[in-house]
């Protein structure tokens, strides 16, 4: 079980991160996961410009970005709702995102990465996040529910383009409440 943001966001990480699983950690309640409709977006304002959702396609052959908010949308300079991963990233890129969506709805398991990314402007611009399923009780993910918070280099970034270079990933692998130790 997932019992503390300091169990999955590292030291020095923003508060919002810590916030974030915070309240992923009070709406599962106990369970293994929250479900999609338990995430009321009420309650989690202060992150909406930066959450993103994807939705399961195919038990994970795929995934298609359900919402992504206001600050996501600019750094592809568009919507990216109902998109495929592989439709805004060079396909290196997008299978190390969809295995690490995979490893998430398959295990389950949440992760915490810091990852640096060029961008159309020259410049690069980091961007740290966490990344957490959604899934109905006693069932399997069927959502991913992540917020990145971006640190630019500089406030003219451009639109994030492929080639990013991970610093750290840190993963929590998730159990029933029964299985926990």
């Amino acid at each position: 079980m997932l019992r503390s943001p300091d169990d999955l966001v590292p030291p020095g990480a923003p508060d919002d991160l810590r916030r974030f699983v915070a309240y992923w950690i009070d709406r599962a309640a106990g369970r293994l996961m929250p479900a999609f409709a338990d995430i009321d977006p009420v309650d989690i304002r202060w992150s909406l410009s930066r959450v993103y959702v994807v939705r399961v396609v195919d038990g994970g052959a795929d995934f298609v970005y359900r919402l992504a908010g206001e600050a996501i949308n600019l750094r592809y300079q568009g919507s990216i709702a109902g998109k495929r991963v592989s439709d805004l990233l060079e396909a290196g890129s997008a299978a190390e995102v969809i295995g690490r969506w995979r490893r998430v709805i398959e295990t389950p398991a949440a992760y915490f990465v810091d990852s640096e990314h060029p961008t159309s402007s020259g410049l690069r611009i980091r961007g740290l996040r966490v990344a957490l399923p959604l899934g109905p009780a006693g069932g399997p993910a069927d959502h991913i529910i992540g917020l990145t918070v971006f640190e630019a280099r500089s406030e003219a970034g451009g639109a994030v383009i492929s080639g990013a270079e991970t610093h750290d990933v840190r993963w929590v692998e998730l159990r029933a409440p029964d299985e926990a130790s």
